[in-house]
């Protein structure tokens, strides 16, 4: 079992990744549904506000939250490309399939066997054996 819980830890080092480039993207998808909705102001010679002000603050939060993202993706890659290269050397496709799906993808075990058209118990097998198979390649 020590080996399972070594094994699913090094697997696991993505996922926070994974969830926080998905949680900025959110982010900046409503930003950018934010700024799509602000229109030229009209001319009517009153004092125009802080609408200027406003999309100014938008497009700088715009270029951090991209650089944030950026960040984390040049971040993740390494350890996005050890564990699947760990992942690839199983000898069992099927239990790289979950693997790949759970770790990488972010996909919960019911709907892994949904969409591989496996029962839960046997998406649930092939997890367990893949984490406790990834020990050899590692």
């Amino acid at each position: 079992m020590k080996n399972f819980d070594k094994n699913k830890k090094f697997l696991k080092r993505y996922l926070p990744y994974y969830r926080q480039i998905n949680r900025l993207e959110e982010k900046l998808f409503e930003l950018d549904s934010r700024v799509e909705s602000i229109h030229s102001p009209s001319i009517t010679g009153q004092p125009g506000g802080g609408l200027r002000h406003e999309l100014q603050d938008d497009l700088s939060k715009r270029e951090q939250l991209e650089n944030r993202i950026n960040d984390l993706v040049q971040e993740s890659i390494p350890i996005k490309t050890e564990i699947l290269k760990a992942i690839d050397h199983l000898d069992n496709p099927n239990e790289a399939n979950v693997l790949e799906m759970f770790f990488i993808d972010d996909i919960k075990i019911a709907s892994i066997a949904e969409q591989l058209s496996y029962s839960f118990r046997q998406a649930n097998r092939f997890y367990s054996q893949g984490v406790y198979n990834i020990s050899a390649v590692q």
